[in-house]
Parts: structure tokens; C-alpha cells; sequence
């Protein structure tokens, strides 16, 4: 279940990276297209250099805006899918943890310990390794 989540993670980071990619290039092109016919605006040569210098501003600020908001957001996306694996992981009691899980009494309890006829130096191990 864990691994269905991080692939649909990663396809929902790849579905949004086609969108600002394809955003990118809309912004690109018609930035373009602006900044070379600024001279419709106006006939003042100034003017027109002036438009021209102003909207390809604009066009290299809205794609650095472009290129960081799809970085945010694919972050967002990734630690969404990183914390939905971890609480479905952990609903499913392989979270990383130890074997037997929280509210579950190992075979052998600290108190009762199976030891046999181990030296004393072994049986105090196992009462420390029992009690973690």
C-alpha cells in the first residue's frame, strides 16, 4: 500500500511539472510576442524601448515565479505522500518499529524471563535487552 502512495506521489509531481511546464512555455511565448511588438503601443522610439525593456522584465520575473512555485509545490506534494506512507505504514503495524508493535506483550516478559540454566552475566543481558 505504502509503495501504491509514492507512485501516485511521483505521478501527481509529474502531472504538475507537465502543467508548469506548459505554463512556462504559454508565458514564454507570449512574453515574446509582447516585448517584440511593443511598438503597437506607441510610435515614441523611447517609448517603445522602454515597453519592450518592461514587459521583458515581467516575462523573466513570472518564469522565475513559474520555476519556484512548481518547486514549493512539488515538495508539498512529496512530504504529503511521505507522511500518508509513514500513517499508512504505521496503521499497518510495519512502521518501522519493533516486531511486536505498541500494546503487545512480547512471548517473554521482562518479569519472566526464559533463561534456563544461562550464567548470570547472560540472564541480566536478556533482562536489559526485555525491558528496551
Amino acid at each position: 500500500m505504502r509503495r501504491l502512495v509514492w507512485v501516485l506521489g511521483w505521478l501527481a509531481v509529474a502531472v504538475w511539472s507537465l502543467v508548469a511546464w506548459g505554463s512556462y512555455g504559454l508565458l514564454n511565448v507570449f512574453g515574446d510576442v509582447a516585448a517584440r511588438n511593443a511598438d503597437l503601443v506607441t510610435g515614441n522610439p523611447e517609448g517603445v524601448e522602454l515597453i519592450s525593456w518592461a514587459l521583458g522584465a515581467l516575462q523573466g520575473l513570472g518564469l522565475t515565479a513559474i520555476v519556484v512555485v512548481w518547486a514549493l509545490v512539488s515538495l508539498v506534494i512529496l512530504a504529503a505522500t511521505a507522511v500518508l506512507a509513514r500513517v499508512l505504514g504505521a496503521l499497518r503495524g510495519n512502521a518501522g518499529g519493533p516486531p511486536y508493535g505498541r500494546g503487545y506483550e512480547p512471548a517473554y516478559p521482562p518479569h519472566r524471563p526464559r533463561t534456563g540454566g544461562l550464567p548470570f552475566a547472560v540472564q541480566e543481558l536478556m533482562r536489559r535487552i526485555d525491558r528496551r
